[in-house]
Order: structure tokens, then sequence, then C-alpha cells
């Protein structure tokens, strides 16, 4: 555990805000940066600390932080409807089009997502004609997206990554990746370098505002020490806009209830009432960004 900067304006100084414990009874400060407001885990434990939460049984069992198996196909199903609806919500396929149309005749558009998982976005987009590729850590997700769905992927840290690779992206995304880096702001520094001109870099990420507060050490992404960032809707647009990139088109999402086999049908309308009035009104505990090189 190291006492760190905060990442996003290398300040020193902390307020608290909750003390946790993880699944393994470790304990874990959450604090609130003085200067930009930026939550995070602080002191902060070492990549290897953080990696032995990764097991496979985070993507095969069931619970609060993980997934119930994330390999299945109705699983899978579920999270291209979720791509799609988004990526209709940032007026992505317009730009998509325009793009193509920047292109020669049977010129590719190129992406990379960075923690691709078993890569299924990989595949959402070699799907509509990419050269598409991916970049994780986990041993289980990697294994799948090659030997399951025959995609290119990379098994290594994207801040190491270039030393090998170098290419530039006419797309890179972070999907809901974001608050689990060490060094979330040199992960945007450097994807800007990945970036072709023009380029478009998505992220989603839970968002710290009204509804987390309200819910306090409740809330649903408040997983230490998986999740080390947290960051305000404002406060990500700041530091994207600050590092350089342009254009953002954002919206939030998700009220916080969470459907669970066998919910009653009142809990299913109240629950589709509100989240379409989070979203409706910017309230979300889900964000998501796109912005241009």
């Amino acid at each position: 555990m190291e006492l760190i900067p905060c990442n996003t304006c290398g300040q020193n100084r902390f307020r608290p805000i909750f003390t946790k414990e993880s699944p393994l009874g470790e304990s874990f400060s959450i604090v609130s940066c003085e200067f930009c407001g930026l939550v995070q885990v602080n002191p902060q434990p070492g990549f290897l600390e953080v990696k032995k939460y990764y097991d496979d049984t985070y993507f095969t069992q069931r619970t609060e932080r993980g997934y119930d198996n994330y390999y299945s196909e109705k699983l899978r199903k579920e999270i291209a409807r979720v791509f799609q609806l988004n990526l209709n919500d940032l007026d992505f396929f317009s730009w998509e089009m325009d793009r193509l149309k920047e292109k020669l005749p049977g010129e590719k558009l190129s992406s990379l997502d960075i923690g691709c998982a078993a890569g299924y976005f990989v595949s959402y987009l070699k799907a509509r004609g990419y050269d598409a590729y991916g970049i994780e850590i986990a041993d289980g997700p990697v294994r799948f997206a090659r030997e399951t769905l025959n995609l290119n992927i990379f098994q290594e840290n994207f801040l190491d990554w270039d030393t090998k690779f170098q290419k530039q992206f006419d797309v890179i995304t972070l999907w809901a990746t974001i608050e689990h880096l060490h060094k979330p702001k040199e992960t945007l520094e450097k994807i800007k370098s990945h970036l072709k001109p023009g380029g478009v870099l998505i992220l989603s990420t839970c968002r710290y505002g009204f509804l987390a507060k309200l819910a306090g050490l409740k809330w649903r992404y408040l997983n230490v020490p998986e999740h080390l960032y947290y960051y305000s809707y404002q406060g990500l647009k700041k530091l994207l806009l600050d590092l350089g990139f342009h254009k953002p088109v954002s919206f939030t999402y998700g009220s916080g209830m969470t459907s669970r086999p066998g919910a009653h049908f009142f809990f299913k309308l109240r629950k589709w009432i509100m989240d379409r009035l989070v979203k409706w009104f910017q309230l979300g505990d889900m964000m998501v960004y796109m912005v241009k090189k």
C-alpha cells in the first residue's frame, strides 16, 4: 500500500470519505482530492495485489462485483445490446459513416479495445468490417477470445505495449475499464498517441455523483480494490479536454436498481421508470464519453 499523488492534478491533500473491506478482508481507504475532487482509493495497492482479485471466478460466479458466467451466449448478447444502445446515444454511427467516406475503396476502419475481457466488443466491430484488436491482462478471457472467438488479442499492460507494436487506430475504446487502472491519466495520454487524427476515443465508467453519494457505502460500484478511481461527470470531461481531446459527446444512465431473476412486475416497472428519469435528467451512475483527437 502506497500513498500516491492524485492522478488527475498531482496534489497530495485528501479528504477521507469511507473505509471499506474487500471480499478478502483487506481494508481500503476511499478519499477525495481536496484540489480537483477526484475520488480514489488511497493509499493504493500495487498491481499484483489487485490482480489476485481477477481470478476466473470473477468471470464465472455471480457476485455483486462479478458476472454470472461471463462466457455464456446469453450474456454476450446482452452486452452487445448495451454496446448498440450506447453507440446510438453517442451518434457514433454517423461519425463512422463520415469516416468511411474518407477511406480508400476497400480500406477498413481500425479499432483497439483496451481492457477487452473476452473480446465481445472486438468481435462486434470485427463483424462490422473493422480491423479489430483488443488488449487484456486476465488469462481466462484472453484464452476465450483467442480460441473461441478467433480474435486478435494482446495479453499485456497497455502502458508497456507500444514498444512491441506501433499502430494508430480510428477508434479506441475503454468500456468500464478506466476505473480499474493504476495510471488512468497516463493511459489517456498514451491513447491519444495511438489515435489517428480525427479518430475517436469512447470510454464508459461509473460516475461518482448524486446517486453514489446517496447510496454511500452501499453504492453498487464501490468495489475495492478492483475500482481504484471514481470520476465525476464534469471532472472526467475536464480531464479529457485538458489532455487535448475535443468535441465531447456524452450521456449518463443507470438508476442503481439492479434487476434479479424472479423480480416481480412492479419492481421491473419501477426500474424501467427510474432508469429513464435518471437518463433524462443526467443523474445516472454510469457515464459514457466520446471525444475526438
